[in-house]
């Protein structure tokens, strides 16, 4: 080919060159211009059927179910220790020996004295039986005097009569009317004898009471000695382990003012217990036998199962806000949970089948346009049963739709009425500059 050839197939490739790029800048250029045109300034997701698990998360400590402060009542030295941490114990078991040597002394002490009383109430006691018969001999006698004061009356009315009609001298008359008086005399006397041996009967019975009285006294202090003695000895109430020691051979403990904690006995750690806060939001849903899961730091791998053993009506304030407790009962036959671990609670709240279901984002978005009631008609934002608004898409607008939500998985909501079907957009968050902006509405459920 010449010169002239090369030359002209040079300018026909540039044309075509030149040709290319302005058919690649005009295809760029509609693209983009028809992108701006038609692309969706708002970041929606379907309403979809789906299957719902609610949950609701918390944290709690591990403790044992039942845990016993064991301590005494008594005070003393420590003179022997049987048990230690982590022993396993089981119920009258001994745990340790407060020095005994005063209670011992004392108990002997109380028990001399309460024998002493005894003796004494019991020689009261014969004392009294003694003026009981001295009564009876008295009362004989005053019964013999009287007896005897009437025959001589008798006789001295007969004595006149005879007297009168000569047939006894005055001597007789004389006679018998001194013995008379006499006999008066000796009555006077009975009666005496029988009021002061009524008198020693009364005394004595009022000295046998008294020493009946200080031997029962006594005999309490026997009790007291003895149950001092006893407890010097501690034992363990119940079948458990030890979780914690606090006193050591040698140590003094005092009872004077309150009983001092010896040792803390948890009855089993194979069943332990988990104490959670529940915010008084979710308390409503929570239900005593609802399975929960539980996961410590120690054991990260591993949940351990659970159910909800009592949800405790009382209100716990902190800060304004309401807690109530709620206990989650454990087995484990491994005894892995240790008292005061700190556990991760996951309690499944219902489970939904196949319902209607939105992003919870959805719940939060509001336009930049909307008043501040929307979501403010809710009893509880974001509980079970709450009315709110969500706003969906259609030809390219933002509706508002008033619908009544139900069980949430922190992901999606159930839908339980509204003008809500599946497949409708939903609107998370309105897209701006490239970055989804969304301002929050009233939804504070889990």
């Amino acid at each position: 080919m010449d010169t002239k050839g090369r030359t002209e197939l040079k300018r026909r490739l540039g044309w075509i060159a030149a040709a290319i790029i302005v058919v690649v800048i005009v295809v760029i250029a509609v693209t983009r211009c028809s992108s701006s045109h038609t692309k969706n300034p708002y970041l929606t997701a379907p309403a979809q059927y789906a299957d719902i698990r609610a949950t609701i998360n918390e944290t709690g400590t591990v403790n044992p179910v039942n845990e016993v402060n064991v301590g005494t009542q008594v005070s003393g030295t420590i003179q022997q220790l049987f048990v230690d941490y982590n022993t396993k114990v089981k119920r009258g078991q001994v745990l340790a020996v407060i020095n005994p040597t005063l209670f011992s002394a004392a108990l002997t002490q109380a028990s001399a004295t309460y024998r002493a009383d005894q003796a004494a109430a019991a020689a009261a006691g014969s004392t009294i039986q003694q003026d009981a018969a001295n009564i009876q001999a008295a009362q004989a006698n005053l019964v013999k005097t009287q007896a005897n004061a009437k025959l001589s009356h008798a006789t001295i009315q007969r004595d006149q009569q005879l007297l009168s009609q000569g047939y006894i001298s005055q001597s007789q008359m004389d006679a018998d009317t001194a013995s008379a008086s006499s006999n008066i005399a000796d009555v006077a006397a009975a009666q005496h004898a029988v009021s002061s041996a009524l008198a020693q009967y009364k005394a004595a019975t009022s000295q046998a009471a008294a020493a009946q009285a200080q031997a029962q006294a006594q005999s309490g202090q026997v009790a007291s000695a003895n149950y001092n003695l006893t407890n010097a000895i501690i034992r363990s109430p119940i079948d458990g382990i030890v979780v914690s020691r606090n006193v050591s051979v040698g140590q003094t403990v005092a009872a004077s003012f309150q009983t001092p904690t010896l040792f803390i006995i948890a009855s089993n750690l194979n069943d332990m217990q988990v104490d959670a806060s529940v915010d008084e939001a979710d308390v409503g849903q929570l239900r005593v036998g609802q399975p929960a899961q539980v996961s410590v730091p120690a054991y990260p791998n591993v949940n351990f199962p659970g159910t909800v053993k009592q949800l405790r009506v009382n209100p716990i304030v902190t800060n304004n806000v309401v807690t109530y407790d709620a206990v989650i009962g454990i087995h484990d036959e491994s005894s892995r949970l240790i008292p005061g671990m700190t556990a991760n609670i996951t309690i499944d709240v219902a489970t939904r089948t196949h319902v209607l279901t939105v992003p919870t984002a959805a719940l939060l978005y509001r336009p930049q346009n909307a008043g501040p009631a929307t979501n403010a008609n809710s009893s509880v934002g974001g509980a079970p049963g709450s009315s709110l608004t969500l706003w969906v898409l259609r030809r390219n607008k933002p509706v508002a739709e008033n619908v009544t939500i139900g069980f949430s998985d922190n992901q999606n909501v159930e839908i339980r009425s509204g003008n809500i079907r599946s497949g409708d957009q939903i609107i998370e968050a309105r897209v701006s500059t490239g970055q989804p902006s969304a301002r929050p509405g009233m939804f504070g459920g889990r």
